[in-house]
């Protein structure tokens, strides 16, 4: 009986992956965007601005596609990317003319570090780490000039003895927010860990009430959990879309803020920051599967930033969304080209929002598969 139920899910798992392409999109300070364009042959795409048409880049020997992308925040003309069919990851530099990407290295041969079922990649200041879904996280070093990856990675797999991690976001060198299923109540959240060489530590987690759970995934780089960090000197807020959108300090016990939204039925699936703007916006689904970014003003409050702008996008389901400069960047699904929204910097005034709670919008993973992880952990 086991068996026949292995064999209904492959099946059901594999023709999920070749009817769906994960997308990410990253932006430079300056609104310079890669995507990573999918999991069947796609590789990063790149992208000046709205005006200028997306230039694909060539894969690297031995990577058969890209699915997730970070930039260096402190370098931005480092750009890094993973490929979770390959496993492999790759680092690259953005020209000084901004129109080609010229590969450094990849590593990942031979070491097979996992990225199943679902998988991310973070880079900030001389750390690369992969989330590494239920297999545990992988932790490379690189140089913060050159972009050059080391080619034996500092941590390997490490088990954080939670049931995976499908995204990641470096808060700084030493300290990344991992999204998390917990298998507990809340299911999901972040967790909070230190980086000191070969030494992962856990220091906090913050769980999200009314989670999306495995609704609104896409395989095998676009879980519904998803984080990004804002930084005003000293302080640091950190932002989570996961139907719900909350704000927390990642380097103290606090409690959450709840964001509100416009309207019932909005549930955020990914988020980014324009710091330089002071700017949160997020990419969410409505009770229709229609798809809404929602831009917040950090200015005055960033633990209760001012809903100035809801950008519906028609016809579109949103995977990824950046910022950087004057634009916002976003991915959707089934295309392979980046789209931009103008940044509204000067907002008029603030939109009347509540704090509703957040429908369910897809197909109810915990409900159909609930050993959904373990069961797509064994497929690999």
């Amino acid at each position: 009986r086991i068996l026949i139920m292995y064999n209904i899910f492959f099946i059901l798992y594999v023709g999920l992956l070749s009817h769906i392409n994960a997308q990410n999109v990253a932006v430079t300070s300056f609104g310079i965007a890669v995507a990573a364009v999918g999991s069947r042959g796609g590789g990063l795409v790149l992208q000046q601005n709205e005006s200028i048409a997306p230039v694909a880049q060539f894969l690297p020997d031995d990577v058969l596609s890209f699915e997730d992308v970070s930039f260096d925040a402190g370098n931005d003309s480092l750009v890094f990317a993973l490929s979770i069919v390959s496993q492999r990851a790759c680092s690259f530099l953005l020209s000084t003319d901004n129109e080609a990407l010229t590969l450094i290295n990849c590593v990942g041969e031979g070491d097979n570090f996992s990225v199943r079922p679902f998988c991310g990649v973070s880079a900030l200041d001389g750390t690369l780490i992969i989330s590494g879904g239920t297999g545990g996280m992988t932790i490379y070093q690189y140089d913060s000039a050159s972009g050059l990856i080391s080619d034996t990675p500092s941590v390997f797999n490490l088990d954080s003895r939670v049931v995976g991690h499908p995204d990641v976001l470096l808060l700084d060198a030493n300290l990344a927010a991992l999204s998390t299923d917990f298998n507990g109540v809340p299911r999901f959240g972040t967790q909070i860990v230190s980086i000191e060489g070969a030494s992962v530590n856990f220091v906090r987690d913050f769980r999200v009430q009314d989670s999306l759970g495995f609704n609104s995934n896409i395989s095998p780089a676009n879980f519904p959990l998803v984080n990004a960090v804002y930084k005003e000197g000293s302080k640091a807020y950190m932002y989570t879309a996961n139907g719900p959108m909350q704000v927390q300090n990642p380097r103290s016990d606090d409690t959450p803020n709840l964001l509100c939204w416009a309207s019932d039925g909005f549930s955020a699936v990914t988020v980014s920051v324009n710091t330089e703007n002071k700017i949160a916006v997020f990419g969410g689904l409505s009770s229709s599967g229609a798809s809404t970014v929602l831009v917040y003003d950090l200015s005055v409050d960033p633990r209760n930033p001012s809903l100035i702008s809801s950008i519906p996008l028609v016809d579109q389901r949103i995977t990824s969304i950046a910022s950087g400069g004057n634009l916002i960047a976003y991915t959707t699904q089934g295309s392979s080209t980046i789209s931009y929204v103008l940044l509204p910097i000067e907002a008029t005034s603030s939109i009347m929002c509540t704090l509703s709670r957040s429908s369910y919008v897809g197909v109810d993973w915990c409900t159909l598969i609930p050993l959904f992880w373990s069961f797509c952990a064994l497929l690999m």
